[in-house]
């Protein structure tokens, strides 16, 4: 006997929580660096491959970059290792530098180490006390650190002091200086640090990147000296001409939190310095670039940072525009959308958005920046985040008069020109077809996040055009909108093209390789279609006259007649029309019932039902398609037999009718998924009172979970027997559906009171009382009218649900 709870109270927490851990788990978190609704590429800018780090992201910074680094094992020779190499007279491999540089590998087996040993000894003592230095200074990681060993530190400095005075060797004297002002500055002796700095690496008549790591040591003690100007000033210079060295400048004021300030760009005796200064703040988050932006330009036009600082502020800033625009933004804007700043910085946006887009026409025909089409592609953005599709389509057409080799602007101007014929398009013409379908196949099943975002928007804003003639998006279901047109667009190809449409914003279908996106789910759209929907979707799938983006549309969608009529199939036993279903199931190839996912769980006979845990139903002799037309034969002839000839025929209807449902054994032929925690998280998909009420109703509603069907069945088999024992029996599946809509009621409950403070002991209270009073009708009447049956003294040893009933 399956009681009214489908598993205990403390499982079921357990199971939801696991649950909710996992639906978190598939949106945004702190994993989540590169992806969010977004729609314009930075790739589009010049940016360096170095400097995508700067890409803007909710998390700052796109940090995939450093991690797929990170996670490389293979050893990427950098300034360093090349100089190195030089110095010996590139005798060496590279690899076998970057080994004894890195990896402390001293041994006469190495080639490296072996030249210097040949030919530069003082080289390989210098290279001795670095490694040992290393190994003195702090380490570890956060989870197990290891302190540095300031007494060996101490004695190292003074080593390397003597060493720097007696070298003449530049390569080597420039390395000893950096040492120098490292170990002191590892030693937390600031005030040394930029002494030593100025009186051994300020005099060197000739400074390499070695120098400019020495003075990103000194610009920290600086910053911990808190003259937080003047390491601004160094940490931009730092950043500016050495690459080795840039995200670390940068990282040194991001971590702190530090701003542009004036007083800084006092400091600098250069229009590079200056511009210098500007950039480095002006990729620090949480501000307004586009000021500094406008000096960065003033100055130092070639900066490669310019078009990477643009592409910075439309993704910092399309972030207040897209929330309101695309009703199934990832991110729960429900919280932000009630906070005062977070409509404060909208209205800003929108002003800040205005002053971008003028900034864009101007770079446009700013010669000294030489690339008009990236300019043009940006103003046309910002014009479309606005709203102002007219401006976004002049700006784009000039951006496509304007040449350039960046692959990835190419593609962005495409994706904006598709969103621009989502936005723009009123009517749908056979020539808005033939280009809206070339988009669809250019940016579905993508690696980019951004071409999803774009393509998954425009599936929707064209399936409801087609759905409702264009009319704004109103809510309610994944097809609300999908029965008929006011405007006369709602025709049945429209309306299968809207279903189609639809269906390819699903994350089945549209197989993104982006890890967070704003894909649908293929299953809910097909569990919450009506039957008349798919109707309309088989015809037009076997009209003769196809349009070539009729037959690409299909195409996209993989969708051939067998997944559509079984889909029809379960559409109409969801609505328990099985005369109608056996017709779909006809049509449907029969491999398909002996194949997955159907050979799975499908395996049990959908005509029994056992009333005890001890009893299985026996191997299932059917097969979807006979298991529906089996049913619409019982339909037919219960209404000519009367007697127990009828009530056998009602009780096995009941039988089939709840083993379709989410109890039974057969829900495989209504839906393709199945979860023990489905009636609890389908409740908690909103904490909104309303729209809990609303969900409350439909789930009390709902065949799948209420069994009302099957009860209707079994009641006329209880009203139609005439032996006691069949009665009993029907009775008592009269009564385990009702139970069924206790569970429902139950669940309802426990997610309006929350389940932290609704304890077992108030739940089995109020399923005592509502049994008694709303759900108990059939166990009373099992109870009284068949006290005398087999049946009935069966049920009180084995159903531990109806002996509790009884007792009370």
């Amino acid at each position: 006997m399956i009681t009214f709870k489908p598993f205990s109270g403390r499982l079921r927490r357990a199971v939801f929580s696991m649950g909710i851990l996992l639906t978190f788990a598939c949106g945004p978190g702190f994993f989540d660096e590169n992806e969010f609704l977004s729609f314009f590429m930075p790739e589009s800018s010049n940016a360096q491959p170095q400097d995508r780090l700067y890409f803007f992201t909710p998390q700052l910074y796109d940090y995939t970059q450093a991690m797929a680094q990170e996670g490389n094992d293979t050893l990427i020779a950098d300034d360093n290792m090349e100089a190195w190499a030089s110095y010996v007279g590139r005798k060496v491999p590279i690899a076998a530098v970057g080994q004894a540089l890195y990896e402390t590998d001293e041994q006469l087996t190495n080639p490296f180490v072996a030249a210097l040993q040949r030919d530069h000894s003082s080289a390989l003592d210098y290279l001795r006390l670095a490694h040992a230095a290393n190994k003195a200074s702090a380490g570890g990681d956060q989870w197990n650190p290891e302190p540095a060993d300031t007494t060996q530190l101490t004695q190292l400095l003074n080593q390397v002091r003597a060493a720097y005075s007696v070298v003449t060797d530049p390569f080597l004297k420039e390395r000893y200086a950096f040492q120098a002002v490292k170990l002191a500055d590892q030693l937390g002796n600031y005030d040394q640090c930029q002494a030593l700095y100025d009186q051994l690496v300020t005099p060197l008549p000739r400074k390499t990147f070695i120098s400019d790591w020495a003075l990103c040591r000194h610009a920290g003690a600086t910053l911990s000296n808190q003259d937080t100007a003047r390491a601004i000033y160094e940490f931009a210079q730092v950043f500016d001409r050495c690459p080795s060295r840039r995200h670390e400048a940068e990282a040194s004021l991001r971590i702190h939190g530090i701003r542009f300030t004036s007083k800084a760009l006092a400091l600098a005796q250069t229009d590079r310095e200056k511009a210098a200064v500007y950039a480095i703040c002006a990729i620090q988050p949480k501000q307004d670039a586009l000021p500094l932006l406008k000096e960065i330009v003033k100055l130092t036009p070639k900066n490669p940072l310019v078009e990477l600082i643009m592409a910075r502020e439309i993704n910092r800033n399309e972030y207040f525009f897209l929330s309101e625009q695309n009703p199934i933004y990832p991110y729960d804007e429900s919280s932000k959308q009630d906070s005062l700043a977070f409509e404060n910085r909208k209205q800003t946006s929108m002003t800040y958005a205005d002053q971008l887009r003028e900034f864009a026409m101007e770079a446009a025909t700013n010669e000294q920046l030489n690339n008009p089409a990236f300019w043009y592609t940006a103003a046309a953005y910002v014009a479309y985040l606005s709203k102002d599709y007219g401006a976004s389509q002049a700006a784009l057409d000039k951006a496509a008069q304007a040449s350039t080799a960046n692959a990835d602007l190419k593609k962005q101007m495409a994706l904006q020109r598709m969103l621009l014929l989502a936005a723009q398009t009123e009517t749908i013409t056979p020539e808005t077809e033939s280009t809206l379908i070339g988009y669809l196949e250019a940016f579905g099943n993508t690696e980019n996040f951004r071409f999803n975002n774009a393509f998954v928007t425009v599936c929707q804003q064209f399936a409801r055009k087609y759905a409702d003639g264009g009319g704004k998006y109103t809510g309610g279901g994944w097809l609300s909108g999908c029965s008929r047109s006011k405007s006369g667009l709602g025709n049945d190809a429209a309306v299968a093209k809207s279903f189609l449409l639809t269906m390819l914003t699903s994350s089945e279908l549209n197989k993104s390789g982006a890890y967070v996106n704003i894909n649908t789910d293929q299953l809910v759209i097909e569990d919450t279609s009506s039957a008349a929907t798919v109707q309309q979707v088989v015809s037009f799938a076997q009209k003769p006259d196809l349009s070539d983006f009729d037959k690409r549309l299909l195409k996209l969608t993989g969708f051939d007649g067998n997944y559509l009529n079984t889909l029809l199939g379960r559409r109409l036993l969801a609505g328990h029309r099985y005369a109608e279903a056996a017709k779909a199931f006809s049509t449907v190839a029969d491999t398909v019932w002996h194949n997955e996912p159907f050979t799975s769980y499908f395996g049990q006979n959908p005509f029994e039902l056992l009333p005890t845990k001890r009893q299985t139903a026996g191997p299932n002799p059917y097969t979807p398609l006979q298991f529906a037309q089996r049913m619409a034969q019982l339909q037919k002839q219960v209404a000519q037999l009367t007697g127990d000839e009828a009530a056998k025929a009602y009780y096995e209807l009941g039988c089939g009718a709840y083993n379709l449902s989410w109890y039974g054994n057969a829900w495989v032929l209504i839906k393709r998924s199945w979860s023990s925690a489905e009636l609890f998280t389908s409740l908690y998909r909103t904490n909104k009172p309303n729209e809990l009420d609303q969900r409350g109703r439909w789930l009390m509603n709902d065949s799948y979970y209420s069994t009302a069907p099957a009860k209707a069945f079994f009641d006329q088999a209880l009203k139609n027997a005439r032996q006691p024992e069949l009665a009993a029996k029907a009775c008592f599946m009269a009564a385990r559906c009702e139970q069924n809509e206790l569970a429902v009621h139950m669940a309802i409950e426990e997610v309006k009171r929350g389940y932290a403070d609704f304890d077992e002991k108030q739940q089995a209270a109020l399923t005592q009382k509502l049994r008694r009073e709303q759900y108990g009708r059939y166990f009373s009447k099992l109870e009284t009218d068949y006290k005398q049956t087999q049946f009935q003294a069966e049920m009180l040893r084995e159903c531990a649900t109806y002996a509790d009933y009884v007792a009370h």
